[in-house]
């Protein structure tokens, strides 16, 4: 048995840890290797902002989401429409 020893509490707000911690089968291993990825820098999940980049790339290469832009040919960008001449009326 080891010399060394930490005990810690778990407040009311954080009993849901609790209650996973005690589903690792070797709960000092495990608090072990936390530590050392955290004092490593390593984390096993990525903030949020990295996993909206991610999210983001993956769609961008997919490209199904993306809706093509038809334009009116008939239609001139100087003409408008009996509608847009309506509208304009009524705002002013």
């Amino acid at each position: 048995m080891s010399k060394h020893k930490v005990s810690i509490s778990f407040k009311q707000n954080s009993i849901h840890l609790y209650e996973f911690i005690k589903t690792k089968e070797n709960i000092s291993s495990y608090l072990c290797k936390l530590i050392e990825a955290d004092m490593n820098g390593e984390h096993s999940s990525l903030d949020l902002e990295s996993q909206v980049e991610q999210i983001m790339h993956k769609l961008l290469q997919n490209q199904e989401f993306l809706q093509p832009i038809t334009i009116n040919s008939n239609k001139s960008k100087d003409n408008l429409s009996a509608e847009d001449i309506d509208l304009i009326n009524n705002l002013f």
